[in-house]
């Protein structure tokens, strides 16, 4: 074939693909539909200035798993899962952690935060991304929360994925997010800022070229059936967390323990009070988990597979470090039991994050929690509300509609009562 010819081929080729694109783009334009209109489109960037990962401003997105659809996520104008800040009271509480904190799998004003502020009538700014670990709250913290003066800070830690979340050596899946690790005994953070500009680019075709995001959505919603369906017959990493450490995990335990210290220390500096909480995880709300492994994994415990190891680690680092520690696992035990609860207890059949009933009850304990000692002040008799709160029937929190939902096979809409 002569050069020409080819130069001609190829310019047909390019024409064919170029037409065939924007015949695409108009078609789902023209008639959007979920894929397009209700898929997993929550955009994050990196802000210039500060360097730390958030959703993008101003969105009004929505989250769906196989369980659930979450049909309105509103992102306030500053990048957070929250209302508008611009006229805070005081005192405020700044909520930190990860997604179990963002929220996603929740409707509009039942997540955590939103909760917490109904209770305590108190402004409650809701900082939770997804993929923090304690590295990114702290650098978090430093570069944006403390700008706000939050009275308390809740840490919220995700014994699950926080701890291989700060290691450089751990942190897999092709993650953009920050790291860190030991070098001659000095801690050395990598904050990747070189592939920044490559997921801007990827966000911003995902969010006004709708044939990619179009794309994006199926492939991504196949792969949650997918998974949802399969058993995978191996351990996936993050649950080497739940076990002695060993390899790189000695480590990422000393990192995760610097950037706590690290974080009180400069919360002390702004004489802000730091609560650290684990996350409360279905690995250990489970009745048994050697059958939830089998079920879920289909595979057997390993040899000292614990999950209550991380949790007994994050109680004694914070009294050898003097942050406040409280677990609310033990009450959550109890509701469980008191109320004849049923799998999947406090997450999704098909997504281990909390469902609407647990950011609910989380809320008013960590109210409870607060006044009690001394934190908060009781205004408008709020620590009654949440008492009387905490003894109600899942039932009567959720709704019926919401409740089959979520515990008896149900799809769940995103809504509550």
């Amino acid at each position: 074939m002569s050069v020409r010819k080819l130069r001609l081929t190829l310019l047909a080729i390019l024409f064919v693909v170029g037409l065939t694109a924007l015949l695409a783009e108009a078609i789902l334009r023209l008639f959007p539909s979920w894929y397009t209109e209700y898929g997993n489109n929550i955009y994050y960037r990196y802000t210039q200035d500060k360097n730390i990962l958030t959703p993008e401003p101003n969105q009004n997105a929505s989250f769906r798993n196989s369980c659930y659809n979450i049909p309105e996520i509103k992102i306030n104008s500053v990048g957070y899962r929250s209302y508008e800040w611009d006229k805070l009271g005081t005192p405020r509480i700044a909520v930190l952690g990860d997604s179990f904190v963002e929220g996603k799998q929740v409707a509009e004003n039942t997540y955590f935060a939103a909760a917490l502020r109904g209770v305590l009538h108190v402004d409650v700014l809701n900082f939770g991304v997804s993929g923090y670990g304690t590295i990114h709250e702290y650098l978090q913290y430093i570069r944006d929360v403390r700008s706000y003066k939050p009275k308390i800070v809740l840490l919220f830690f995700c014994t699950f994925n926080d701890v291989n979340g700060n290691s450089c050596k751990l942190l897999t899946g092709g993650s953009m997010l920050s790291c860190a690790s030991i070098e001659n005994g000095s801690v050395v953070v990598d904050e990747k800022k070189g592939q920044k500009k490559i997921k801007s680019l990827v966000n911003f075709l995902y969010r006004y070229y709708k044939t990619s995001l179009f794309i994006k959505t199926v492939f991504i919603q196949h792969r949650i059936d997918a998974r949802s369906k399969e058993k995978i017959s191996v351990m996936p990493d993050d649950y080497y967390a739940y076990m002695p450490p060993k390899g790189d995990w000695p480590e990422a335990w000393a990192l995760t323990e610097y950037f706590l210290k690290e974080l009180k220390r400069e919360t002390d500096k702004d004489n802000a009070t730091l609560i650290l909480m684990p996350v409360v995880e279905h690995i250990r709300m489970v009745k048994s988990v050697d059958e939830e492994l089998k079920k879920t994994l289909g595979v057997e415990a390993p040899k000292g597979f614990d999950p209550e190891y991380p949790v007994r680690w994050l109680a004694q680092t914070a009294q050898k470090n003097n942050i406040i520690f409280y677990n609310p696992e033990p009450f959550f035990r109890r509701y469980r039991d008191d109320h004849n609860l049923p799998y999947p207890y406090f997450s999704y059949r098909c997504d281990g994050h909390w469902n609407p009933l647990t950011h609910f009850l989380m809320a008013n304990l960590a109210a409870e929690f607060l006044i009690n000692n001394g934190l908060m002040a009781n205004k408008d008799n709020a620590l009654a509300q949440a008492e009387n709160n905490l003894r109600r029937a899942p039932r009567e929190i959720l709704g019926i509609a919401a409740y089959k939902a979520i515990y008896e096979d149900g799809f769940y809409n995103g809504h509550v009562k």
